[in-house]
């Protein structure tokens, strides 16, 4: 801010008290008897007065002498007229008129004292009044110097606190940008990720897993989230405390209380959105209308990941528990992470990849990208997990090796054991042409391959036992 300006008033203010002082002593009578004698001089509108006042400090002390002396003089003169005119009277009279003359010399000389002596105290004054105004003057210069400096040191402050806050701010940008990488690399899908349903070969798709024994079957119902309850942009299982893992979101059921931070105790000790007890997790990134708006536009995991549009609701969530075609399954521990699918398989390539995509009607063949399904059949997610476990851990380094797929015959390699094998089937109300997408890493752009899922089984060993055995006695559950 400019420093405001100052207007010093005391030079005007000298003049106009010291001209206060000539005029409340009298002097005005000459200055108007002049006036009044020379109409057209400049003393006609009293610019004489006070041009003759500027030339000196003290004008009413110059004037006020000047005018005594020139009373004085007059007297004299009138005085010696008297002694001419009555120049025959006796020496007596003359005497007693001499000093009367004289006495009058003295009182005039007097007065001419009193009015000099009455000046320098107006002057004196004079002077005061002029000091005191000019002290006051001076404090209000220095005041508003205070006040400049005080305004300036305040909005340097201020200054100081917004660069902060923009720095605050920088800082933060730069600390997701490397936390959260690959958001300016986010894009919209490409046409070529779309494909008509109908010119995908019977049979063909078929990915990894899959391969179950015609025998039982085991299914959790644990609802859809349609409301949208449980959802957030963390991932547990790839990526334990780490908020907004995923840069994406996902939709949650099963256990209420899952974030990046969840232990399975708090997991195990809250609701469950699954009819038969099931405290397990499942849950799956989210599919968008992208004629829509969402309300995360501005959030992680939605639109600064860019991920756009309203979140399309699951119409049906299908989790089925299958067996082994060659062996009998044994209970998955308690604890047991289980991803299936791969992220980033847009870039990191097909070997965790597993996306199954179809329409309904058209479930003989699957395709890793989107299908445009025709009118009266609806989207399709087929998610199938690994289910051969290593006899021992429930996590590993990884987060894949302890848990992994079967061989192409369905067996499990040596050194792994089958236990029931997860498939999640979700299904969404056909969406309109192209306008759907789901949601991704930003770097990802949307890529149908890489659809993916995951699962903490906490099943308590009583539902569990009770899963195994009837997919080993070949009944459905």
């Amino acid at each position: 801010m400019p420093r405001r300006g100052r207007h010093r008033t005391t030079g005007p203010v000298r003049l106009v008290a010291a001209a206060a002082a000539v005029l409340m002593a009298g002097g005005v009578a000459v200055a108007a008897g002049s006036a009044s004698a020379h109409p057209g001089s400049d003393s006609a509108d009293g610019s004489g007065v006070l041009s003759s006042l500027s030339e000196t400090l003290g004008p009413g002390e110059r004037d006020e002498h000047d005018g005594g002396r020139e009373d004085a003089e007059n007297d004299r003169d009138r005085g010696d007229r008297d002694d001419r005119d009555r120049g025959d009277r006796d020496d007596r009279d003359r005497g007693g008129r001499d000093d009367r003359g004289d006495r009058g010399d003295r009182g005039d000389r007097g007065g001419d004292h009193g009015d000099r002596d009455r000046g320098h105290e107006r002057d004196r004054g004079d002077r005061g009044d002029r000091g005191d105004r000019g002290d006051r003057g001076d404090r209000g210069d220095r005041d508003r110097e205070d006040g400049d400096r005080g305004d300036g040191k305040d909005e340097g402050e201020q200054g100081q606190d917004d660069e902060g806050q923009d720095k605050k701010g920088r800082d933060k940008e730069g600390q997701d940008e490397e936390q959260f990488k690959g958001r300016d690399q986010a894009a919209p899908p490409d046409a070529s990720d779309f494909v008509d349903i109908r010119e995908v070969a019977p049979g063909a798709g078929e990915g990894l897993g899959g391969q179950f024994s015609a025998a039982g079957t085991f299914r959790v119902d644990c609802g859809t989230n349609g409301d949208g309850a449980h959802r957030n942009s963390d991932n547990i299982v790839l990526g334990p405390g780490k908020r907004n893992a995923a840069q994406h979101v996902h939709d949650y059921v099963g256990t209420t209380a899952t974030t990046f931070a969840s232990s399975d105790e708090e997991l195990l000790s809250a609701s469950t959105t699954c009819t038969n007890g099931d405290q397990s997790t499942y849950y799956w990134p989210v599919i968008r209308d992208l004629n829509s708006t969402g309300p995360d536009a501005f959030d992680d995991g939605g639109g600064l990941d860019g991920n756009f549009g309203a979140i399309l609701p699951v119409t049906s969530v299908d989790l089925t528990y299958h067996g082994n075609p060659t062996e009998d399954v044994v209970a998955a521990p308690q604890g047991l992470r289980m991803p299936t699918g791969d992220a980033k398989a847009g870039t990191n390539g097909d070997e965790n990849a597993n996306a199954k995509w179809t329409c309904t009607g058209f479930e003989d063949r699957t395709t890793t990208q989107y299908p445009l399904c025709p009118e009266g059949s609806d989207l399709v997610r087929i998610l199938d997990f690994p289910s051969c476990w290593d006899g021992e851990n429930t996590d590993s380094e990884d987060h894949r090796s302890h848990l992994v797929f079967p061989e192409e015959d369905g067996s499990c390699a040596g050194g792994t054991q089958a236990v029931p094998a997860l498939r999640m089937t979700l299904t969404y109300d056909r969406p309109d042409g192209r306008a759907f997408a789901l949601d991704s890493f930003p770097e990802q752009q949307h890529d149908p391959a890489t659809d993916h899922a995951s699962s903490i089984n906490l099943m308590s060993e009583t539902l569990m036992d009770r899963a195994v055995d009837c997919i080993n006695d070949g009944r459905t559950c």
